[in-house]
């Protein structure tokens, strides 16, 4: 069988090519061969003349007597009838060469071609009945599945491979690198695995602008003409990953240098190499394995390469003696980022810094600094752990500086060697501020085998561990071809639970073991846990993060104040340590409930975002005094937002000093609320009830008419007049003034009803209290006058007391008119002027 012009393969009738008239005569004989099969109806599907074969298989079926009987040409031997492309035994198709014909508009069917041109010999004696036009079924008459490799279009995958699968043109240093690093590897392990010498194992860079080149040259085992086509002459085919797979199915000692082999390869996709046509307008790579016989490889990356022997030596095209060299023609328009010595430095830096074997460029190391990770934490000293942490830190200067470091190391579920710093510093204060803008990126960095994956690893790490710096290595993570990005979500989520939880037990370790160190810590970069704590991820973290806040308390005694008490113990003695700046101790919530008095249920926080002294002050805490309870004390206005978070704390629940609720006082303690009321009080003794009742109406629907939901008489006060109750928490306040700027007059005037919805309690045995309802009693209108402004001062002291008062400029006409009448009862003569 021939090919014929119209690409089908006929019976063996020992033809050559041939067009015209003899396409004619092999379309009359074909007609005259199967014009038994047109008229046997019963063994084809829909036959007809001109249809084509209509039963598949051979006409030797001998499961039809009938078929065999008919189907027998005109040239006396049974015809092999199968489907067009499918190979009969004898690798022969069948006989459709006038439906091919046809398709190359050749000429016209076989009945057509017949009626035009043939004899009467070749027309049937039997009229036929015209049918209509019919294909060859595509479907297996026997229903045979059959298997088919995939086809690739070469050149258009070194394409896609070259100017499709990377971010970015610079990687291309760092995938030959990775390869010259991972050729070294196997030839240290050959000539180890030998008991022999493998001799210096470099990386050696050339860039040369004059010539617009960039030659890398490794001294590894080398490659043969065969290694050469297969190595390179195949996309995808990873040399390293064959080699791993070598070593780890063949057993031994996989804790000597077997194990560190397969640990320190880099390589297993097979398409770093081509990362270099980004940047090349042409590649050659000069190979030898040592035998004095060199190789060179070739290629433009148009999907054809060139092999040719070629000398041993150090010239332009020769091969080193033993090892690769591979030197790439830059294209112009890459000039500045390949052959730049600068350019090219940086790269190796960024990505390669840390790789096993030296690395050159230009005659010069370009890796000094040692894979700190890869060491136990005993064999790292202070002095390398900040050389190393000012390298790998974002925008750290020389005179950066860590509290706390961390080598940790799993091998199981995932092997993992990580080295981490806990800065000193926040690195989000300053100019600077969030080191990407992306609260999902961190300081933390990613490698995989010593080789640079990511820096600033996203969602790795949770978003609240963004300060920690250092390095994380993972030899099991999942990168996609290009490894610029990591590919197994569930993998990732993984390792970020493992280090995180691990960060966490750490400086839980470090606030037991130096409480000091990382309470001054932990004023610079508390935020930072707080924010775990209220985050989207506070269900994963929240109970371990909880025992990391620090607070003040009114039971811990800040330095501070222990400085004025030695002053005044110690006056005209100013000692060094007195000089120092003193800062307030804190406490922890375990310490918290250590001390709770067992009549204590619940832990209670004052916010105070004025300070220490602003708390102290605080009407809030005359009830808490008076029953020995400890308050904590929170400045940060995101604390109560992480008090709301946490909840309670070893089965205590958090309230708010604000909010609490008390019972009646027991006599002693009674007797230690009448010592403490002295202050504000002229006398023990305290309005009746049904005094205090009308009172608290007056104030309810007279002087404070519409500013308040309710008046009672209060059992929390000591040495205030008033205090405000159910008002809304500081956090809501500050929701509430920003929502109000950008709400429009009427949202304004809804939330701003929200500072009406607060109460007010009095306490019956302050002279303030006392005074008004004297001066409300007296039937003088003058001095009724007074009272209901007093009342009012009151009501608004208390609100600036619970930090409820957004505008403290409406009460400074009210201060004036009572500081008036004051001045004229101290000066009668004094004349008063109406405001």
């Amino acid at each position: 069988g021939r090919h014929f012009p119209a690409q089908a393969r006929v019976f063996p009738l020992g033809f050559q090519r041939i067009t015209g008239p003899e396409v004619m005569w092999i379309a009359r004989s074909a007609r005259k061969a199967f014009r038994p099969l047109w008229s046997s109806g019963p063994c084809g599907s829909g036959s007809r003349a001109g249809a084509g074969p209509l039963c598949g298989g051979s006409l030797n079926d001998r499961t039809c007597d009938r078929r065999r009987m008919h189907h027998r040409s005109a040239f006396g031997a049974p015809i092999p009838l199968v489907k067009p492309g499918q190979d009969t035994v004898k690798g022969l198709r069948a006989p459709v060469v006038y439906t091919r014909i046809s398709q190359r508009g050749l000429v016209g069917s076989c009945s057509t071609l017949v009626g035009k041109t043939g004899s009467d010999d070749d027309v049937p004696s039997k009229k036929k009945k015209p049918t209509p036009k019919t294909t060859p079924s595509d479907s297996d008459s026997g229903g045979a599945t059959t298997t088919h490799a995939f086809q690739a279009e070469t050149k258009r995958l070194l394409d896609i491979v070259t100017n499709s699968l990377y971010t970015d043109k610079e990687v291309f240093v760092r995938e030959l690198v990775s390869n010259a690093s991972d050729a070294l590897e196997k030839c240290r392990h050959f000539y180890l695995a030998n008991g022999e010498d493998p001799g210096l194992l470099t990386v050696d860079i050339k860039t040369n602008e004059a010539d617009g080149t960039f030659t890398i040259v490794d001294t590894g085992l080398g490659m043969t003409k065969s290694d050469l086509q297969n190595n390179l002459g195949v996309i995808a085919r990873s040399g390293s990953k064959e080699f791993v797979e070598t070593l780890s199915g063949g057993g031994g000692d996989s804790s000597g240098s077997v194990a560190e082999s397969t640990k320190n390869i880099i390589g297993k996709f097979g398409v770093g190499f081509y990362s270099a046509f980004m940047v090349a307008e042409k590649v050659d790579v000069y190979s030898s394995i040592g035998d004095g016989v060199g190789h060179k490889w070739s290629s433009t990356g148009d999907g054809k390469y060139t092999i040719s022997q070629c000398a041993i030596g150090d010239g332009e095209n020769e091969s080193p003696t033993r090892g690769t060299k591979i030197t790439l023609q830059i294209k112009e328009s890459d000039k500045q980022l390949a052959v730049s010595s600068w350019a090219v430095e940086s790269v190796l830096k960024k990505y390669s810094a840390f790789v096993s074997f030296p690395v050159m460029l230009n005659d010069k190391k370009t890796n000094a600094i040692e894979a700190l990770w890869r060491r136990k934490e005993n064999e790292v000293t202070d002095e390398d752990a900040t050389a190393f942490y000012r390298f790998i830190g974002t925008n750290a200067s020389v005179t950066d500086n860590f509290a706390f470091r961390l080598h940790f190391s799993a091998d199981a579920p995932l092997t993992v060697r990580a080295l981490l710093f806990a800065p000193t510093d926040n690195p989000e204060r300053g100019f600077g501020g969030s080191q990407s803008g992306n609260n999902n990126e961190s300081g933390v960095s990613l490698y995989s085998r010593r080789v640079l994956i990511q820096q600033n690893a996203r969602n790795v790490l949770p978003s609240f561990l963004r300060f920690v710096r250092g390095v994380i290595d993972c030899e099991d993570v999942p990168l996609n071809i290009s490894r610029e990005t990591l590919q197994d979500s569930a993998l990732v989520k993984k390792l970020g639970e493992i280090i995180s939880k691990r960060v966490i037990k750490w400086l839980t370790e470090k606030a037991k073991k130096e409480p000091e160190k990382y309470n001054a810590w932990y004023a610079k970069l508390g935020v930072f846990l707080k924010e775990g704590v209220c985050g989207d991820e506070s269900y994963l973290y929240k109970d371990l993060l909880v025992p990391l806040l620090r607070f003040e308390s009114t039971n811990v005694v800040s330095n501070k104040d222990d400085k004025v008490s030695k002053d005044k113990d110690n006056a005209g003695n100013n000692t060094k340590d007195e000089t120092k700046k003193q800062t307030a101790s804190v406490t922890s919530l375990d310490e918290y409930v250590a001390r709770m008095p067992a009549h204590q249920s619940e832990i209670y926080y004052l916010v105070a975002t004025g300070g220490r002294k602003q708390a102290e002050r605080s009407p809030y805490l005359e009830a808490m005094h008076a029953r020995g309870f400890e308050v904590l004390f929170l400045y940060a206005h995101v604390d109560e937002f992480v008090m709301q978070h946490v909840r309670s704390h070893r089965g205590k629940q958090l309230c708010s000093a604000e909010a609490a609720e008390f019972d009646e006082l027991g006599d002693e303690s009674k007797e230690e609320e009448k010592d403490a009321s002295s202050i504000g009080a002229k006398d023990g003794t305290a309005l009746s009830a049904p005094v205090m009742q009308t009172l608290c109406d007056w104030f309810a629907t007279e002087a404070l008419a519409g500013k308040v939901t309710g008046v009672s008489t209060s059992s929390k006060l000591t040495a205030t007049p008033a205090l405000l109750t159910g008002h809304e928490p500081e956090a809501m306040r500050r929701y509430r003034a920003m929502l109000t700027m950008m709400a429009d007059e009427n949202t304004s005037a809804k939330l701003n009803e929200l500072q009406n919805a607060s109460a007010l309690e009095l306490n019956p045995k302050h002279a303030i209290v006392k005074g008004i309802e004297a001066l409300r009693k007296s039937g003088d209108a003058k001095k009724m006058r007074v009272a209901k402004l007093v009342a009012e001062q009151v009501f608004d002291n208390a609100r600036v007391a619970a930090g409820a008062l957004d505008d403290p400029r409406e009460m400074v006409g009210r201060i004036h008119d009572i500081l008036e009448i004051a001045l004229q009862n101290e000066t009668p003569g004094t004349k008063r002027v109406t405001t």
